[in-house]
């Protein structure tokens, strides 16, 4: 797999790091900011799909109380350096796009998932957003970077808005864009009720 290789390669490179996970700490941070603006965090159950070091959990654990949450990811090392930074959560090594989300969560968030082009980004990324919404009790949000981005790199895979918009308006009328908060990225948040 494409993704797993790619991240491995990382982890191989810089170790337990942000820099394993592509992403800069000025990023990284706006990313998360945006996710947990979704809704409130404290007293949910919270699955993170792409949870890496458990660095989503770090930064929750200031701003929620009572978050219970899981991580899942498709790299085992990982895995293994959240489960010894977070001995309190669940973190799990799980293919959602292949085994499925397991139970349901409250909230289910994802942040930069299929960013890596791979041949199928389009077809994963509308899989995904299935899986996250049937498994999410209050909403979703993801994120991922932006066909409107000022700047492309080679190796990305990046999101046409509208097309995602339209994907998400097709699971639910409430539905949210954000493409307002950094100049490649874009987000998408899902309801289940309205705001």
């Amino acid at each position: 797999m494409v993704v797993r290789r790619f991240f491995e390669d990382r982890h191989r490179r810089f170790g337990a790091t942000r820099e394993a996970l592509d992403w800069s700490a000025h990023g990284q941070l706006r990313r998360f900011e945006v996710l947990g603006e979704v809704a409130d965090f404290s007293g949910r159950s919270v699955l993170d799909v792409g949870s890496g070091l458990g660095d989503f959990l770090a930064f929750l654990a200031p701003r929620s109380h009572d978050v219970r949450y899981t991580g899942y990811d498709i790299v085992e090392a990982f895995v293994d350096h959240a489960r010894s930074r977070f001995p309190d959560a669940a973190f799990q090594v799980r293919d959602v796009l292949r085994e499925g989300i397991a139970g349901e969560f409250d909230l289910v968030v994802s942040s930069g998932l299929h960013n890596v082009e791979n041949g199928g980004n389009e077809e994963e990324m509308a899989s995904f957003l299935r899986k996250a919404w049937d498994a999410a009790k209050v909403a979703v949000a993801v994120n991922m970077l932006s066909a409107r981005a000022d700047k492309q790199s080679e190796g990305r895979h990046y999101y046409d808005p509208g097309r995602l918009l339209h994907l998400a308006l097709g699971l639910t009328r409430y539905a949210v864009l954000r493409h307002d908060y950094l100049p490649h990225d874009l987000t998408l948040y899902l309801y289940r009720e309205p705001r």
